[in-house]
């Protein structure tokens, strides 16, 4: 018989900024054996789908699984158990796969960890004035600094946990970890890293409240943490702001006035090249016809690109409409408390928010997704999406 719980046993808790610290530091752990396993990759006999057997199969539901996708969720899961044995798991690869590999993989570096430790702090330190933070000097996972040395933690002492406020230390039983360890695995094994992320997110009260998209290849303009190669967007509720790992903000930006924008500063759509037809292509021209987006949708695969593109804004991206099954929790989960943090707005095609309490096993987006940076014209696209026979052809 269990013993019955007494009002002095208290409730495991868990610091949200030590998981944050955790969830931005492992990408860097994570990113090392994914390189390690695409050196590995055979180039050949892809045709059809087809990947070197080795490193790259079909599960159950046909999507693409490579070993590198196990070895880095075992790295991620790793690090977060050791700030919480307790919080919620929920991943894209099965609990079996993620024990299996748990260990036997890269392991977090000590020096990245505590620096991110202190970048966070200097984060939510500054986060009732975000045009400041990353202003005031080199960061402490800034690629420039030039003192990274890996056998010296002296210089971040007292960066732990002990002067942290208490609406950070929360009931472990309040927070779940959403995590895919690699996503664009398809792109992947095909060898066009590009799009492939890391997507990590904290869920606090079912509300995405810290987000973390990796890129273990690096990304055009935006600065790797430290000597890794890996680049990093964080950020949400948390901080009160997104920011580049080791960088600059990440403001929101403004919305484009659609009765006066030139044809080409138009907000622009992205969808999946693979899943292009029918609902999605005919509903994104719908609103080019409307006038409120550009014509053309662009073709951008990965759920962690397509919303990289919404928040760095470089072609106007502002739109990811993908109203049918076919997306998970791990997949909009990270970019759900980011977008929300610069403005933006990610629901189903119904308009209703994500339920982040749904198991495993039940994670599959059913009624879609539709995300942006701006929320007025995310609610202008459900309101005509709701208005026609969309619904029903989707």
């Amino acid at each position: 018989m269990s013993p019955t719980p007494t009002s002095l046993e208290a409730s495991p808790t868990v610091n949200l900024l030590d998981l944050a610290a955790a969830s931005v530091a492992c990408t860097v752990s994570a990113s090392r054996a994914i390189l390690k396993i695409a050196e590995t990759i055979q180039q050949k006999d892809q045709t059809d789908g087809d990947a070197d057997a080795k490193n790259t199969r079909l599960k159950q539901d046909g999507s693409f699984v490579t070993d590198a996708d196990f070895a880095a969720q075992g790295v991620i899961v790793q690090a977060i158990r050791t700030v919480s044995k307790s919080v919620r798991i929920v991943g894209e690869e099965s609990e079996e796969e993620m024990r299996e590999h748990i260990g036997q993989h890269e392991f977090l570096d000590d020096n990245i960890l505590q620096r991110t430790h202190a970048e966070l702090r200097m984060r939510y330190a500054a986060k009732n004035n975000p045009q400041s933070a990353g202003n005031g000097g080199t960061l402490p996972l800034a690629q420039t600094d030039s003192s990274y040395d890996k056998n010296d933690l002296s210089a971040f002492e007292g960066t732990d946990s002990s002067d942290d406020p208490e609406e950070c230390i929360v009931d472990a039983s309040r927070v779940s970890i959403i995590v895919d360890p690699l996503d664009g695995t398809k792109s992947y094994a095909y060898g066009e890293y590009d799009c492939v992320s890391i997507l990590i997110a904290i869920v606090l009260d079912n509300t995405p409240w810290f987000g973390v998209i990796g890129k273990p290849f690096g990304y055009t303009n935006v600065t790797s943490i430290l000597d890794s190669g890996c680049a990093c967007i964080y950020g949400g509720p948390l901080l009160d702001g997104v920011y580049v790992a080791g960088g600059r903000p990440v403001l929101a930006p403004k919305p484009v006035d659609i009765a006066t924008a030139a044809l080409e500063d138009l907000p622009r759509t992205v969808i999946s090249g693979s899943r292009s037809k029918g609902v999605v292509q005919d509903f994104c021209i719908h609103l080019g016809e409307k006038g409120l987006v550009y014509p053309e949708p662009m073709l951008i695969s990965g759920a962690g690109e397509k919303s990289l593109r919404l928040m760095l804004q470089r072609k106007n991206e502002a739109l990811w409409f993908f109203p049918k099954p076919g997306t998970s929790l791990w997949d909009v989960a990270a970019p759900d408390a980011l977008l929300r943090t610069l403005g933006g707005k990610m629901t189903d095609k119904f308009g209703n928010e994500m339920d982040y309490s749904k198991s495993r096993e039940e994670a599959e987006n059913v009624k879609g997704v539709v995300a942006c940076i701006d929320a007025k014209l995310h609610a202008e696209c459900i309101r005509l999406f709701q208005e026609g026979d969309w619904s029903e052809r989707s």
